[in-house]
């Protein structure tokens, strides 16, 4: 197992890329598993706009006249090499040295930057078993998203749904994840969508009743029980 990921850790060596340029990068891969169409917006808000036209520089990603990007063929090949080396280093953190769910993209981050090739191979050996990431989405490689979860916000009203993964571009705003932790929005936990007058989108867990945003909703996927 530990073969199959190092050839390519850590990226930056092999394309001379910035830490800055990973993350944007990393942004990009995540968001794109959500959404069809990405702006370049989204990205400068987190992360410096010359990254991102380094990438552009770099052939990485494309963009368009109304701002909307695209990951090339070599975008999509790191993005993906990112992605499992991030969420390795989540599982990592959060099984092996118990830091909090709601820290270990943060602190993934900071270590992918420094750790050297010798430490990701441990990693990757440490976490052999691990086929999804703290926030419940898969490890590229090692698993895909369930056949039948849907999000919640297309979840049918007074079913018993299963939280089974957070849309991964939700870690990246660490006041969304706070808000999902302080209500015990984690995955496993047991959601319900009730009907609301408003039309707003409100579910009930522990007997306490939750409004989310429609962003929100369509970033939390379900497993109807």
């Amino acid at each position: 197992m530990v073969t199959q990921y190092t050839s390519f850790l850590p990226p930056n060596v092999a394309l001379q890329c910035t830490p800055t340029e990973l993350a944007c990068l990393l942004t990009l891969a995540d968001l794109a598993e959500d959404q069809a169409v990405l702006r370049a917006d989204q990205v400068a808000s987190a992360h410096e706009l010359q990254g991102l036209q380094r990438l552009y520089k770099r052939n990485l990603v494309t963009i368009t006249g109304d701002g909307t990007l695209s990951l090339t063929t070599n975008g999509c090949l790191l993005a993906h090499h990112l992605q499992i080396r991030h969420r390795l280093l989540e599982r990592f953190l959060c099984d092996a040295l118990g830091v909090p769910w709601i820290f270990v993209h943060r602190e993934a981050m900071c270590l992918a930057s420094s750790a050297s090739p010798h430490f990701f191979e441990r990693v990757v050996e440490l976490t052999r078993h691990a086929t999804v990431c703290p926030h419940g989405n898969p490890i590229p490689g090692r698993s895909a998203p369930l056949v039948n979860e849907q999000r919640l916000a297309t979840a049918p009203f007074g079913q018993r749904c299963r939280l089974v993964r957070i849309a991964e571009w939700v870690s990246h705003a660490p006041h969304r994840l706070q808000r999902l932790w302080s209500h015990e929005v984690l995955p496993g936990c047991t959601l319900i969508r009730v009907p609301d007058p408003l039309h707003r989108y409100v579910v009930r867990l522990n007997q306490r009743s939750l409004v989310l945003g429609q962003r929100m909703a369509e970033a939390l996927f379900v497993v109807v029980e």
